[in-house]
């Protein structure tokens, strides 16, 4: 996330945009960027989890 924030500032500052955009512009990307590296690893713990305990390791039997 702070990589994806510094790259669109630093970019913003080369093209002289006007500091809102770019900060917004920035903590746009560094969200967007943060939840999809968050969703690859759930989904990449979901099919650790499924390999392990089968594919019904969600249904909790109490």
């Amino acid at each position: 996330m702070a990589v994806a924030f510094i790259a669109i500032v630093s970019v913003s500052v080369l093209w002289d945009f006007n500091s809102y955009i770019a900060c917004g512009l920035a903590l746009v990307a560094s969200f967007a960027s943060g939840l999809c590296v968050e969703r690859a690893f759930i989904k990449r713990s979901h099919r650790e989890m499924a390999r392990l305990h089968g594919a019904d390791w969600r249904s909790a039997k109490d």
